[in-house]
């Protein structure tokens, strides 16, 4: 359509431009147009001011020759103001349709409607409107890309600062660990204590930024791995117990003893759900105020709540607390420090793992939050948390107590009815029972010193542990939090029962193995003898490569049940040899073998980097058997194996070295042990010497590779400090620290060393 179609339009012009102001006055009070001005907050009187006007002008401007169709610098303007309101595109279409009614049936109105009116305002209106839409596009694409790369580079400086700060801080951290241990001095003592707790809180601070910037960029990964809910969660309130104390706050728990043993979920981000949660309880709560702990489970949904009965939450508040960077306010005030991250990341967490948090709080009168989330079970695995049958036919006494303090008990009371206890309410210490219980802030002292002269056997339930009973044989204390293996502790212990160890469903204490064979990937010599004697105690066949190029080659060459890489090695590194590999699955269409990430690399964060590097699984250094046993039960068949006769036990060589600790935690025999101290001590004297002579030379590519191994080798045997400092030795080489005295720092670890291997003639016999 050409110029001349408009002519009837052109001669009509002087009467439309007479009746604009009815026409932009039509057009915005239509109902629809009226509804999306107001949902996206444009004043009325400003739009018909600013842009209706002028578009109605570029509008007859077109009709009299004077201006271009599609090329409106007032659209322009007003798609610019429009684009931070948020308006969509079919809200755009709207607005631009009634436009061209509005104009239409202003035509009706004053008598000059006709087809080849008609036919003309539509055809400048759907021309106009193709450009409009194509610089609403533009215009919008170009907002979604500035707010992608603003939030990247929001992000990067977010994780990039984060690890900047950790890095310094870990060495200090480091240190003030080494001097505690050196320093006797109380005064001294206490700054360093105070040193190292403000340390701690700054290090969880960056830690909840740094998970905040991998929720907020995508990067977060849930590993799901097998664990018990009734360990974890005992565990992480017992490290609350110290905060708990100091305002005399007592933490009561009911963990539903018909939790399945054995669930599937990611542990590690439920504790710190949970342990976020006790945390602001406790900072909440008033003193000698009382903190609630329950887990509960129902068809595949596993609920852990925290209650206080603190200074609560206002209506207000509950739903802003989950937003970044916010917390809540007592009036005007705001009532907590710090980064107002936690419960942010927390719910994100929980949606994460596809499950939710729930808030129910008023104000003055405590909060109650409550984790959902859904977990997989492993029926396959029944193990019994209380053994009932160790306490048949044993009366036990509850002595009366001050009702106000009924709460201390009721989860107790719970436990006892779960389980069938037989437990009486007595009046007297007098009255008859097997087993006496009472709560020790109800009784007086003479109560409590008939009891301790007639040696009645009791358990003193105490709100906060200390030394009262220690000399008394027929007393045992039981502190809270109370769960199902505390509580069997307690009475069996005050009743003499010799306590059978609990049963695991798998593993070389039951007489069961694993069947399959075992790619290790792992240069250094000490951990590759301990992952040899691990492996046959568990009956597996297996091949060890000494770096990444071996790993794969191998890998090429035979089948193989399981992996386990090493992240650092030479020639080809851990991350370098997965790809390759599954690079080779692919292409070949090979059925995928699972590849667990062996590193000591454990910081927060390394769990998710190992899975998006394309592992399977993530096992940290120290080697934890219990953890290195469910990689096994998980990707592997069960079999039954041979148990080895206990050998008798012979003088160690190592006399400054704690043999039974380190046999607990390897789960190994003190022969074993003692050869791979020895080799460890001999790799230690071959790796120091290497450490001593690239820190004189400044060879910082090479310090990080020698104190990495030195790291990973002194964790597997539980050797804390020589592996803390080799690990600030590490950081500080990596991040070419010239302030950082590298002489100093392996003075420290050799002298470290030498405590533990040096005799009077020099270090002990490694042979």
């Amino acid at each position: 359509m050409s110029l001349h179609d408009i002519s009837g339009l052109y001669n009509s012009k002087i009467v439309l431009i007479a009746a604009k102001e009815e026409i932009l006055q039509d057009w915005v009070a239509e109902e629809e147009c009226a509804s999306i001005l107001q949902r996206h907050e444009i004043d009325q009187e400003l739009f018909i001011a600013h842009y209706a006007g002028n578009v109605f002008d570029y509008f007859m401007g077109v009709v009299s020759g004077q201006m271009v169709i599609g090329e409106c610098p007032v659209i322009a303007d007003l798609i610019e103001y429009l684009k931070n309101k948020d308006l969509r595109a079919d809200e755009l279409f709207t607005l631009c349709t009634h436009f061209k009614r509005a104009v239409l049936n202003s035509t009706y109105r004053m008598g000059i409607n006709s087809p080849e009116i008609f036919t003309a305002v539509s055809y400048l209106f759907d021309r106009n409107f193709a450009g409009v839409l194509k610089l609403y596009t533009d215009t919008i694409y170009q907002k979604e890309q500035e707010a992608i790369n603003a939030s990247k580079a929001k992000e990067y400086f977010l994780s990039n600062m984060s690890h900047e700060i950790r890095t310094p801080l870990n060495a200090i951290l480091g240190f003030v660990s080494l001097l505690r241990d050196e320093t006797i001095n109380p005064r001294y003592q206490k700054y360093l204590d105070i040193i190292s707790n403000s340390g701690e809180n700054l290090l969880h601070i960056i830690n909840d930024i740094l998970d905040f910037s991998k929720l907020r960029s995508g990067e977060f990964a849930i590993d799901p791995q097998p664990f018990n809910i009734h360990d974890e969660i005992s565990h992480t309130m017992e490290l609350f117990v110290p905060s708990a104390n100091s305002k005399s706050i007592t933490l009561t728990s009911f963990i539903d003893p018909s939790i399945p043993y054995e669930i599937i979920a990611d542990a590690v981000r439920i504790k710190q759900i949970v342990g976020n949660f006790l945390s602001n309880a406790i900072k909440f709560s008033h003193p000698e105020g009382a903190i609630h702990v329950e887990a509960r489970y129902d068809r595949g949904l596993l609920s852990l709540s925290v209650r206080d009965d603190g200074i609560g939450i206002s209506s207000a508040d509950q739903q802003r607390i989950f937003d970044a960077f916010s917390q809540a306010y007592e009036g005007v005030i705001r009532i907590n420090e710090g980064t107002g991250l936690g419960l942010s990341i927390c719910k994100q967490l929980a949606q994460h793992m596809g499950g939710t948090i729930e808030l129910q709080s008023a104000l003055g009168e405590g909060s109650l939050f409550t984790l959902s989330i859904p977990v997989v079970v492993n029926h396959e695995c029944e193990i019994a948390k209380f053994d009932i049958s160790m306490f048949e036919g044993i009366r036990f006494g509850l002595l009366e107590y001050d009702p106000s303090e009924s709460y201390k008990l009721e989860s107790l009371q719970r436990y006892w009815d779960h389980f069938g206890l037989d437990v009486c309410r007595i009046k007297t210490v007098k009255d008859e029972c097997d087993l006496l219980i009472f709560l020790e802030s109800s009784i007086d002292d003479e109560t409590r010193e008939y009891i301790i002269e007639q040696q009645i056997p009791s358990v003193a339930i105490l709100d906060f542990l200390d030394d009262r009973y220690d000399t008394i044989e027929t007393i045992t204390p039981l502190t809270f939090p109370i769960y199902c293996t505390k509580l069997q502790n307690a009475l069996s212990e005050v009743l003499g029962i010799n306590q059978p160890s609990l049963p695991t469903a798998l593993g070389i204490n039951s007489g069961y193995g694993f069947s399959g064979r075992i790619l290790v990937a792992e240069d250094n010599h000490a951990n590759q003898e301990l992952i040899r004697i691990v492996l046959e105690r568990y009956g597996l066949e297996y091949v060890i490569a000494s770096n990444g190029v071996e790993a794969l080659e191998l890998y090429c060459s035979q089948p193989f049940d399981l992996i386990l890489m090493d992240e650092q090695m030479p020639y080809m590194n851990g991350n370098e040899a997965t790809l390759s590999i599954l690079a080779y699955e692919e292409k070949n269409k090979k059925p995928h073998t699972p590849i667990v990430a062996l590193t000591a690399n454990v910081i927060k964060g390394a769990r998710e980097r190992s899975i998006q590097n394309g592992y399977d699984a993530f096992l940290g250094k120290p080697i934890v058997l219990k953890e290195i046993e469910q990689i096994f039960d998980r990707y592997l068949s069960p079999k039954p194996i041979q148990k080895n006769e206990q050998k008798p036990k012979q003088k160690s060589k190592w006399p400054a070295i704690d043999m039974e600790h380190l046999k607990s935690a390897l789960m190994l025999d003190e022969e074993q042990i003692d050869y791979l101290l020895g080799i460890y001590c001999q790799k230690m004297e071959h790796s120091l010497r290497e450490l001593e002579n690239a820190i004189a030379e400044k060879a910082y590519e090479d310090i990080p590779f020698i104190a990495h191994s030195i790291k990973g080798s002194s964790a597997n045997f539980r050797f804390d400090e020589l592996s803390r400092l080799a690990y600030v030795i590490e950081e500080s080489a990596l991040n070419k620290d010239k302030e950082f005295d590298f002489d100093e720092a392996y003075s420290v670890l050799h002298s470290e060393f030498s405590k533990r291997f040096m005799g009077e003639e020099g270090y002990y016999s490694s042979k």
